[in-house]
């Protein structure tokens, strides 16, 4: 009986790591798409303002590189 338990036990617990596992991989995974979906939101902002600028720069005759 206590070999029944033991066995019962052993794979109740690695069912239960394996599931945490799992949870934990799609957890960080969920983070990194997160980073980088805000990566690039920030990337296409500081482009559209490049592109702004420069624009600006050309309608008033200044130089694109001036702050």
């Amino acid at each position: 009986m206590k070999r029944r338990a033991l066995i019962f036990v052993l794979a109740v617990g690695s069912i239960a790591g394996f599931a945490s596992g799992l949870f934990s991989c799609h957890y960080h995974g969920m983070a990194r798409r997160q980073a980088f979906e805000d990566h690039v939101a920030d990337v296409c902002t500081r482009a559209a303002e490049r592109s702004r600028d420069a624009r600006d720069a050309r309608d008033t005759g200044q130089s694109p590189n001036r702050p």
